[in-house]
């Protein structure tokens, strides 16, 4: 009995790879977990009072340091942190100059003192993001969409900037 047991499993086994069986399931635990904790996100993004807590609840987010947004001529749209003019012309002029040189460029990235110093243009604005890791050009996309959803919410007019 023994050797038809090792057959029928070494068959088995034979088998699987040949056929390329996939027996694995979904996560549904991590997936309802994930969901839940989505529509927890959604809920406070919904709640923020001002555009100033939006930011705040951004960064916690995307878990970076501070997130400066400019237009195209370095003035500041919003910042989290106090040194908004000058970080916003740095960052305009360092990604104009990128931008120049290499004209195809889609982010900067750059890492100073064990942080990391991120430019990206997305609708015309310069997005200039701190954090202690870098983030993919994805990640920062993502970070970009969520302020511009921000800042073209009804809720958040211009009277409310920081």
């Amino acid at each position: 009995m023994p050797i038809i047991s090792k057959a029928r499993v070494i068959l088995r086994d034979f088998a699987h790879k040949v056929l390329d069986i996939d027996d694995t399931k979904l996560p549904e635990g991590q997936i309802r977990l994930l969901k839940d904790h989505m529509a927890k996100y959604k809920q406070q993004m919904k709640e923020a009072a001002s555009l100033r807590e939006m930011v705040n609840f951004l960064k916690r987010k995307h878990l970076v340091d501070s997130i400066c947004v400019s237009e195209a001529d370095g003035s500041t749209v919003i910042s989290s942190n106090g040194n908004d003019l000058s970080e916003a012309v740095t960052a305009t002029a360092l990604f104009n100059y990128i931008s120049s040189e290499v004209p195809s460029s889609e982010a900067v990235m750059i890492k100073a003192n064990g942080e990391w110093f991120m430019l990206m243009q997305s609708e015309k604005k310069v997005y200039a993001v701190k954090a202690p890791a870098s983030l993919t050009t994805i990640e920062l996309k993502a970070l970009a969409r969520d302020v511009e959803k921000a800042l073209k919410s009804k809720q958040f007019a211009t009277s409310n900037l920081p």
